[in-house]
């Protein structure tokens, strides 16, 4: 206790800066000696050295020798507060923000906020389902908070304006702001009580935040998403003379994007280059340097066909890139025959030997060895031709496959031998249904284990 005041004014400050109830602490002749953020964006007309002169019903506590503390709590208030911190898409939060302003402070609210192309949104709410409408900028009576200049503006007559009320609405409206540039606006029939004032002055303080923090959490998303589907695999075009059938399961399956990567690239004179490839690495670097390889790999084939020469052009190409990554990789050049089938000239780069089940049932590997692609300078690639005839089917896969660990053994791994006995089990079907089979297979092998990315594609001939 202070020996001046008789009591710890320091100490009691210090207590309830921290809280979100509006707390004052007044000594005998009812002034107001301490009070904390909450209370001061609620009653910002009460200030220290004040009169305590509160007509808000609130709890007191007795100090003893005539201090006392008073708490004011707005549970209606807190709980939109809370609904509103947990917004994380702008759109949302804008709904949520008109329709708790109807509910909780006015028959009829606007939020007015920028929008692309200098013009502005009109989020509208009568009670139901909130509207939207876009417009040029043009809000002549909210025009001191929109740019800042004003915290508070009492609207006598509403102007120009998406404001979604008749045209000859009688009542009040005010317009507190709203966030940089945007404005919260609330229209009733009759006046205003300081009260509800300092209401609005609050539920907006609070929703800017909320709508500043959820804008900025959608735009990362929209970010994210345009990054992320330059990084995921283009979809399977059509082509004369085969079908095509992928799997492609990322270790980081939150992200949905990985190391591996496959990628088909028909060609106006009817041949294709097609490849798929695993980037050293897990997650985001990995990903982006697989974006690397497939366009380097995409430009690089306008120019050359060749899957040996295109190979020792990609090795180049991204070793000048400076990576150290290294890529494997299995290119390959498909040319359809005209009584059916098509020919295949395949190269490849550390990468695991692909497979063929033939119509008949068979597998076999298809041998092309080669280094590793990106890191060396003096490196070796061998070509392979093969002829797929009707009901063929070539299988590219990652190592994701054949190295996925038993969810009842981790020490042991699906290996070659038992992809080519599951190869084996697809006679006579689809390329579609073969990559299917093969993934709920390894699926079913790793039972929801953790595993490296897993890619797969498969092209069989009509």
């Amino acid at each position: 206790m202070s020996s001046t005041t008789g009591i710890d004014l320091d100490g009691w400050q210090r207590l309830v800066d921290g809280l979100r109830e509006a707390v004052f602490v007044v000594d005998p002749a009812g002034m107001v000696r301490v009070r904390n953020a909450a209370a001061a964006d609620r009653f910002p007309r009460l200030t220290l050295g004040g009169h305590f002169d509160v007509h808000v019903a609130g709890r007191q506590h007795d100090l003893g020798e005539g201090w006392s503390a008073w708490y004011f709590t707005d549970s209606t208030l807190d709980h939109a507060h809370l609904r509103l911190a947990g917004g994380t898409s702008r759109e949302l939060t804008l709904k949520t923000i008109v329709q708790l302003a109807a509910e909780l402070l006015g028959e009829h609210c606007v939020a007015v906020v920028p929008a692309t192309r200098d013009r502005l949104e009109w989020w509208r709410c009568s009670g139901g389902e909130p509207t939207v409408a876009r417009a040029p900028r043009r809000a002549s009576a909210i025009s001191e908070v929109l740019t800042g200049t004003s915290s508070l503006a009492r609207i006598t007559s509403l102007g120009e304006g998406s404001w979604g009320v008749p045209e000859d609405f009688d009542g009040g409206a005010l317009a507190v702001p709203l966030g940089v540039g945007g404005a919260l606006v609330v229209l009733r029939k009759g006046d205003f009580a300081p009260s509800d004032v300092e209401r609005i002055r609050l539920f907006g303080k609070h929703a800017a935040v909320a709508l500043e923090s959820a804008s900025k959490l959608t735009e990362q998303q929209r970010t994210i998403e345009v990054l992320r589907s330059a990084l995921l695999p283009l979809p399977l075009p059509e082509l004369r003379g085969v079908t095509l059938a992928s799997v492609f399961i990322p270790a980081h399956q939150r992200a949905m994007v990985g190391g591996d990567f496959y990628d088909v690239h028909p060609r106006t004179d009817g041949s294709v280059t097609f490849a798929l490839g695993d980037v050293c690495g897990h997650g985001l670097e990995a990903a982006v340097h697989s974006g690397r390889v497939r366009q380097s790999l995409q430009a690089l084939s306008l120019v050359e066909t060749n899957p040996v020469r295109l190979l020792h052009l990609l090795n180049t190409s991204l070793r000048a890139t400076g990576s150290k990554l290294f890529t494997t990789i299995v290119v390959g050049e498909l040319v359809p025959l005209a009584n059916g089938g098509a020919r295949l000239s395949l190269a490849s780069g550390g990468h695991p030997a692909p497979m063929i089940l033939r119509a008949d049932g068979s597998v076999h590997e298809v041998s092309a060895p080669g280094a590793i692609v990106g890191i060396l300078s003096d490196v070796r690639f061998s070509g392979e031709q093969v002829t797929l005839a009707p009901g063929d089917t070539l299988v590219l896969y990652s190592d994701g496959f054949t190295e996925a660990r038993a969810h009842t053994d981790r020490t042991e791994l699906f290996g070659e031998h038992r992809l080519k006995a599951l190869l084996k089990e697809c006679k006579g079907l689809s390329a579609e249904e073969i990559a299917r089979h093969c993934e709920k297979a390894v699926l079913k092998w790793l039972d929801q284990d953790d595993h490296d990315d897993l890619a797969l594609l498969a092209v069989q001939a009509q």
